[in-house]
Order: C-alpha cells, then structure tokens, then sequence
C-alpha cells in the first residue's frame, strides 16, 4: 500500500515545485512521474516466499521465544567474608613461619535453586586482604574447587605493616571468565557454597613477631556480574508465563472486507536444549484486525499442558527434544483465523521447569549455547480469494499554493498499467484537516483490472488498464487546509468467466508493471 502513496506524494510534490519553475509557464501541463514494476517480492519479504512449478506459497519460520541458561539462573552479587584470629592470647611467630592455613564454607543464597557445579563466561571477584600486625605479612588467598584449565585459583599478596586501628589493605582483582567452580562444599555433599582458603606467612627477611588473638587476619571477597555458561544441579520448579504480540502492518492497514485463504498450516515447535524436564501450555493464540474483531485459535492442544522432556548428550554432542503442535484446518479454526486478516497476533504462553520435583537427584544440566526455543512456522499457498477487501493507507501531507502567482487550479492523474496479478481494484483518495475532517475525495475513473480479463504473454496471463482521478477546481482550492490524505484500494479476485470473486493462485512471476503521470491547468499570474 506504501507503493500507491509514494504514487500520489510524488505527484503533489511535482504539482507544488511548478509553480517556482518559471521558465516552464503554460497553461496545460503533462507531467510523467513514474515508470516502474512491481512483484510479489516487492511486498513480501524475501526469506518467506517462496514458488512452486506455477504459483507461490508464504513458508515462514521464526523463533518466537528463548528460555537461556542466564534467564534463570543468576548467581547474585555476593561479599564473602572470612576472618581468621588465634586462639592463644598471644602467639610468638618467627620470621617465615606460616602461622594461618585456614579453609572456610560460605552460601551463596540461590532461593530452590540448588547448583554444585558452574562455569563462568564472564564476572569477577575482587580480593581484598587487611594486614593489622606491625611487620610485613605474605599472603595466599585460595578458592578450593575454582579451576582454569586444571589451574587452582591462588593469589598472593605482600602486606606492609599495619596496626589494629588501621590495618593495611590490599587488593587484586581476578577475572573469572573460563573458571569452574565446584559448589558441594568441602565434604563434597552439598550445594551453593563457595569455599574459600586463607594462608598467612611472616616475612623470612624479617623479625619475629607477637601475635595476639586481638589481631584479625581477614580478607574479603566480592564477587560481581557474573554470568554463567554451564550449571549442573536441581534448578527449582521454575513457572514463566509472558505473551508475545507480533504486529503485521501489512495487515492492519485492512479495513474490511472478505479474505479467503486455502490449505493454511500453522506450527509451534518446542525444542528443548535443557537437560531439565518441562511442561509447556499455549494458554491462548488469537489475532485482531483493524475493526476490532478478535478471533481465537481452538484446537484440543490450546490451554493444555504437554510434557517436555530433557535434552540428552554432551555439550558438544547434544541432541534437543522435540515437541510439535500442529494446526490446520481440519483440526482447528486455523483459516477463520487468518482470514480474521488481523494486524495484532498474541501467544499467550506457560512453561514450567521440573514440574515434578528433582527426579535426577540434582544431576540437570544446563548449557547456555542451548536454549528452550519455540519455533513458529507457517505455511500458505498463496491461493487466495478477496471479496471486497478494503485496504487503507495514511500519510501527511502539506502543500502550500499562492493563488496571487501562477498555482494550478485543476489536473488529472492517469495510470496505464499492465497487472499480471488476479487482483482487481478500485482507488479513492480522501483529504483530510487537521481533526480528521473529510474535505473531499477522488476516485478513479475505473477499476485496474485483473489478470483473469486478459490474455497470456510470454507464457503469463495479464491484462492492461487506464486510470484517471480527476482533480476539479473546488478541491485543489482544499490542498492548502489538507494534512493527511487516506488512499483506500478496495480489491476482489474475480472469476474470469463468471465476475465473483473467488480463490486464485498467484501465478509464478506475476507482476505489475505501470506508468503514473500527471496533466494540469496553470493559472498564471504575474
């Protein structure tokens, strides 16, 4: 419909430059504005259409939701802190003695959530450590079960003198992009818990020191914005619900009318890439058109939940489960909805992770470059029937004439055209003000007829029309308080023999091929 309006903003352009091109004064004008061709392929993308031995059909696919390992899994920021003081009340240490080797557990809070094992794509942890005994310090800050490439996480840090009051402080930051974490804990029975390994050193260069158990050997960990891109453990009976709403502009711009299409499919395939078993229910699938009509889906499936089992394999070697609905016309309303011709589609959607419990003992897998995904494909002959199908298009307009200089009073637009589709339609242009307020209308002088009508070229039928819209004096005089303008195009698909509309095949290659110009009267003044 984008194509008809760039028809008319083109002319009206043309119509409001003439009268600054003073060399090209006359009283009678005749203007050609475009010359062009149009196919399917103008109007449907591409990746969609596709054509059999004779016709075409719409065959679309598209991946309407994703449920990643990151939706659901989120370990939180988290300050782990771990303290260490003597047990004696004072402690005669030597120069390079190790006088601290602690290990303690800390939770991390992951609510059902129950992770023993994850691998991190991307976050840190910064290592802070506080000195508060008067000689320089060696420390190593361990995380048991945090692993890269066989590697355990060790960091040390030298420590100047510090004081109970003011202890000194250091720190180190460590990115733990590619790390494994084990998070059973250190009998290796549990979950979510995070160890973490404090070993403290004198200085071999230095004296002998006295440490009491006033003094508190700490250090600190803060991890942040981590991201995981594996987990293995119980991940909670997760419940998500959401609706996707997926506008067609093309489709809203119909405004009434009958649409018939024939041997429509519709298809949702969930293809589940978690090794965690589910459940999935379209609670409803419906489409709205422009005059508010609603039209549901209905079929046995809608409403009800199905089953979902785990992916099975390695991350390397994963084969995905997969559940398919279908719809059709014989099993659903399936064609009553698309013919709804509705610009506004909604999937209202359930999906639930373990459903019943932790069956595998903790032992799920989740890999982030496998989603949940669920698939939307349709597939449409495109043999269709249209019955006064009221298609309609708005734009701006703004056009400024002076009635004291050369202006043109009135003008036809003519379009001779050559159409190859088994469409037929009839144009109407509507001004309208600034409150939507009609202010006058066109209508072409006949219709552009369908291919049906004519005879067959170069192995295609197709038919040639002429069009004119004759613009009076009474509503140029209207352009100057005219801000929009609404082309409506009603169509139909008549039977070449009989006249009523039916269903027909888009043939192969069809196309529409068009000269649009413009001749007009000047008044000219100086």
């Amino acid at each position: 419909m984008k194509n008809y309006s760039a028809f008319i903003l083109l002319l009206l352009v043309a119509l409001s430059s003439c009268k600054r091109e003073k060399a090209f004064w006359t009283s009678d004008w005749q203007v050609p504005l475009i010359n062009d061709s149009l196919t399917l392929s103008n109007l449907v993308e591409d990746s969609i259409l596709t054509m059999t031995s004779s016709s075409y059909e719409l065959d679309f696919n598209k991946t309407v939701f994703e449920l990643r390992l990151s939706d659901f899994v989120s370990i939180p920021d988290t300050t782990v802190y771990h303290s260490y003081a003597l047990g004696l009340a004072s402690f005669n240490v030597p120069a390079g003695a190790s006088f601290v080797n602690d290990v303690q557990e800390h939770e991390i809070e992951m609510g059902d959530i129950q992770l023993k094992k994850i691998r991190i794509k991307e976050g840190g942890i910064l290592l802070t450590v506080k000195n508060p005994i008067a000689a320089k310090m060696f420390f190593t800050v361990q995380i048991p079960g945090a692993t890269k490439n066989g590697l355990l996480l060790s960091k040390s840090l030298e420590t100047p003198a510090g004081t109970l009051a003011n202890p000194y402080v250091t720190s180190t930051f460590v990115d733990l992009a590619g790390y494994d974490l084990d998070l059973r804990g250190e009998n290796l029975n549990s979950y979510n818990k995070i160890q973490t390994k404090l070993q403290v050193m004198t200085d071999p260069t230095g004296p002998a020191v006295t440490v009491t158990n006033q003094d508190s050997l700490r250090f600190v960990a803060d991890m942040n914005n981590i991201k995981l891109d594996y987990a293995r453990g119980y991940f909670g009976n997760t419940f998500y619900s959401d609706t996707i709403v997926e506008t067609i502009e093309a489709l809203n711009a119909i405004q009434s009318g009958l649409l018939d299409f024939d041997a429509a499919t519709l298809g949702l395939e969930i293809e589940n890439g978690l090794k965690v078993a589910g459940k999935f229910n379209i609670i409803s699938l419906k489409s709205t058109n422009a005059e508010g009509n609603t039209v549901t889906l209905n079929h046995p499936m809608i409403d009800n939940w199905t089953n979902l089992s785990a992916a099975v394999g390695t991350e390397s070697n994963l084969s995905p489960s997969t559940t398919s609905l279908n719809f059709n016309g014989s099993n659903s309303n399936l064609e009553q909805l698309l013919e709804n011709h509705g610009g506004t589609n909604e999937i209202a959607y359930q999906i639930q992770l373990n459903p019943w419990g932790n069956t595998s003992g903790g032992w799920d897998e989740v890999f982030d470059a496998h989603p949940l995904k669920v698939n939307l494909a349709a597939n449409m002959p495109l043999n269709i029937g249209m019955s006064d199908l009221i298609v309609q298009d708005t734009f701006d307009f703004s056009l400024k004439q002076n009635t004291e200089k050369t202006h043109v009073k009135s003008g036809t637009i003519w379009l001779n055209c050559t159409n190859a589709f088994p469409l037929q339609g009839m144009l109407t242009l509507y001004l309208l003000d600034e409150n939507n307020v009609t202010l006058g209308s066109i209508t072409a002088s006949d219709e552009v007829l369908s291919s049906e009508y004519g005879s067959v070229v170069n192995g295609i039928k197709q038919k040639s029309s002429s069009v004119q819209f004759v613009v009076p004096e009474s509503l140029v005089s209207q352009l100057d308080y005219t801000k929009k303008m609404v082309v409506k195009l009603k169509l139909n698909t008549p039977d070449g023999n009989t006249g009523t509309s039916t269903k027909l095949p888009i043939p192969a290659n069809a196309f529409f091929k068009f000269k649009l110009g413009a001749k007009f009267v000047l008044e000219n003044r100086i």
